[in-house]
């Protein structure tokens, strides 16, 4: 291999790594490609193989039990040095294979036909292949599906990586808003300890108190999305106790909330609005100190999830344009699919946030 060549070898390798597919566990959406290109094209073998120095490792295999094969027995490793679709009608003859390992290894395989994988930046990283026991070659409309269903392979990779991408940066920010957070609350307790003026020590103290709330809020609302659903009843309660323990004593929160498995998305979301529907209110709604009360419900009603927000404070007169947390609530709810009814009461503000659930979850009575 001259220098040239073995740069470029690094390079793919290094592309391959990036994807992070390597020996992860068998995946539904390329399972059913390989199987679909082993019905369309009337193999009895589809594998999508990944190719490294040392070995041909399968993400999906039809056809065949192993895994992984040594590189000796790689033609798709052929496949990825020629940069197209790569077909060989009888192994036995073909002076390119006659004498591979594969052919060697299984003399019952006579055909080999595999499009390779290439990234958006260019680089063929593995392959989409099909072999068969007698000597064959593929029609048209068989070789544009190899290449189009390669393409396909690509695009998965391309999606999950960008969801690992995704995941990794809200990780990051996440760490970041706690470190913030922690910094802020270690200073705020500086100046407490350091304070000769009790005034100054209570004002502090509940701006620890504010900080610590803040932190287990945020705790909640970004919580990880590694399950699929939550169940909303219970999620909205514990944002509703946080929020409660931030209340100056003046306000009184009361939340109630139907039990529903829902997407994570639509819980944190309604979770926010939450979190701004009260944020505003303490706000606004009661002003000079008067007492007041905020009540949020929640119930599951004909495929939706309904949240009622309201409150028996001052209200927002009708000529009054819309603020900043109305904008981030109707925002908030459009991004989960719902949408925002607000009225002003006798006494106080009303709001309600629709939210279509998908046809796949099913509400289940409160407990």
């Amino acid at each position: 291999m001259n220098m040239t060549s073995a740069t470029s070898e690094i390079a793919r390798q290094a592309e391959l790594r990036a994807y992070g597919i390597l020996d992860t566990a068998p995946e539904t959406d390329f399972d059913e490609i390989a199987a679909l290109v082993a019905q369309l094209l009337e193999a009895p073998v589809a594998l999508v193989s990944f190719v490294e120095p040392d070995r041909q490792w399968f993400k999906a295999h039809v056809g065949v039990e192993e895994r992984e094969t040594p590189i000796e027995m790689s033609i798709c490793a052929q496949t990825i040095r020629q940069g197209d679709l790569y077909e060989i009608e009888d192994l036995h003859t073909d002076p390119r294979t006659r004498g591979h390992g594969l052919v060697t290894a299984r003399p019952d395989l006579r055909f080999y036909a595999g499009a390779p994988l290439v990234s958006p930046s260019g680089v063929a990283i593995g392959s989409l292949c099909v072999l068969d026991t007698r000597p064959r070659r593929l029609t048209p409309t068989q070789r544009q599906t190899l290449l189009v269903m390669a393409r396909q392979v690509v695009r998965q990779l391309d999606a999950r990586r960008a969801q690992r991408l995704a995941e990794t940066q809200r990780s990051e920010a996440d760490h970041r808003v706690k470190n913030s957070l922690q910094s802020v609350a270690s200073y705020a307790r500086l100046l407490r300890l350091r304070s000769r003026s009790e005034e100054t020590k209570r004002a502090l103290t509940r701006v620890e108190g504010r900080i610590q709330t803040v932190a287990a809020l945020h705790a909640e609302l970004y919580r990880s999305d590694a399950d699929d659903t939550v169940d909303i009843g219970r999620y909205l309660l514990n944002v509703g106790d946080l929020l409660r323990a931030g209340c100056p004593p003046n306000i009184r929160l009361a939340v109630t909330a139907e039990t529903a498995m829902v997407p994570t998305a639509i819980a944190t979301g309604c979770a926010g609005i939450l979190n701004e529907v009260v944020a505003n209110a303490i706000k606004h709604a009661f002003p000079d100190g008067r007492q007041g009360a905020i009540q949020v419900s929640g119930l599951a009603v004909d495929g939706s999830y309904v949240l009622d927000c309201g409150d028996d404070g001052v209200g927002i007169p009708g000529d009054a344009p819309a603020g900043l947390g109305l904008t981030i609530i109707d925002t908030t709810a459009q991004q989960i699919g719902g949408t925002v009814e607000t009225r002003a009461t006798g006494g106080g503000h009303a709001l309600r946030v629709t939210v279509p659930l998908s046809p796949a979850i099913v509400a289940v009575p409160a407990v």
